[in-house]
């Protein structure tokens, strides 16, 4: 969790006690969280999504694998794997660092995507105009927008969608709530707010609100992913990156866990849903990568990880 203690952090702290009792008992706690995700990295056994067949592969970020299972009405069963990681980096390193993916293109609304080296897709398209300033993410919509442009132009490619769904900030009824309730950064990534955990923390924000808030961005993201799947023939795959802690303790002692950016591992974080959605496959083929022509500067990087939370 980086920058976690800045001047605004200790500053809330020495206005509401609250908090300090609430980083003693999460500081405390890390060494067994930490002995736990351990134990949990040891002993699963990761898929490897770009060995699997499919022609589109549309994941999820920071969807858990429960969540997705009472929501999705897909009428193809969901299975679970294990990530290879807890967090979109991780999982990006694991996954396509190093590979050379000639009969992919990566449509990403991910900023963590703009680490990989160029030539790791046939075609890697950052969304960059897309990125709404005023709630802090790109919506679904334009990430199948795009998805369904890079089809038409490559027809004998493979299509990965990366979501920003449900990952905060989330969309929904229950998230317009809360952010008219509470300035919440992450969402307008402006001001002296306080990230939603934080919010719950200081008692603004409820954990079912929370949950709430999640489950509404996910049915959100899953509905523009349905109607996604009439826009683009053959195979698809649908799965997730890592999950999500919503407020649930390692141990009955120890302090409720939020996000996926503490640096240890739970079941909850590796599970990720699978569900393939069978269709006629269409012959694909590797040709020369072709440059993106576009780039974000490592402000604009840090500004949108900071907007998704990862700075806290």
């Amino acid at each position: 969790m980086r920058n976690h203690f800045t001047i605004e952090n200790c500053r809330r702290a020495l206005q509401n006690p609250r908090l300090i009792r609430r980083e003693v008992h999460r500081l405390l706690s890390l060494p067994f969280n930490k002995a736990y995700g351990y134990y949990v990295d040891q002993n699963v056994s990761s898929v490897d999504v770009m060995s699997k067949e499919w022609d589109n592969l549309f994941i999820l970020d920071a969807c858990r694998a429960d969540y997705f299972e009472t929501q999705h009405r897909f009428e193809e069963p969901a299975e679970r794997v294990i990530s290879p990681g807890k967090m979109s980096w991780e999982f990006m390193q694991k996954t396509f660092l190093g590979g050379q993916f000639y009969d992919t293109i990566y449509i990403t609304s991910n900023p963590f995507a703009t680490r990989l080296p160029e030539d790791t897709f046939f075609k890697t398209e950052y969304l960059i105009d897309e990125w709404d300033n005023e709630v802090g993410t790109i919506h679904p919509e334009d990430v199948v927008a795009a998805g369904t442009a890079a089809h038409e132009q490559y027809p004998n490619k493979r299509l990965i969608l990366h979501f920003m769904q449900p990952h905060r900030p989330y969309l929904g009824p229950m998230a317009e709530q809360l952010r008219e309730r509470v300035n919440l950064k992450g969402y307008r990534n402006q001001g002296d707010g306080v990230q939603i955990w934080g919010a719950v923390k200081e008692k603004q924000v409820s954990v079912n609100e929370v949950r709430q808030a999640y489950a509404e961005s996910l049915d959100i993201v899953l509905s523009v992913v349905e109607d996604a799947l009439s826009e683009l023939d053959g195979k698809t795959a649908i799965t997730a990156d890592h999950g999500e802690m919503l407020g649930e303790r390692v141990f009955p002692f120890t302090s409720r866990v939020w996000g996926h950016s503490e640096g240890f591992s739970t079941p909850t974080l590796r599970e990720v849903p699978w569900l393939v959605v069978n269709g006629d496959r269409r012959e694909v083929s590797d040709s020369p990568p072709v440059n993106s022509g576009e780039d974000l500067g490592e402000s604009e990087v840090r500004d949108r990880l900071q907007a998704l939370g990862y700075s806290e």
